[in-house]
């Protein structure tokens, strides 16, 4: 049986989520892109593939 890569779904929008909670918080400076992911339960290399940086993520959730 081939293997399968794992798929989170709508990562993006999971990231998102879990930036705005953050956000609400610690303010939009007071988090990290590893606890993003970690809060949407993904790898931190995984938000790359949706987003350039922190900045991108919180302009994304402006």
């Amino acid at each position: 049986m081939p293997k399968r890569g794992y798929h989170h779904g709508n990562l993006r929008q999971a990231l998102v989520d879990a930036a705005l909670e953050l956000i609400e918080q610690r303010g939009p400076t007071g988090f990290t892109l590893s606890e993003a992911a970690k809060q949407a339960g993904v790898t931190p290399a995984a938000v790359y593939r949706h987003f350039e940086g922190r900045e991108d993520l919180i302009a994304e959730c402006a």
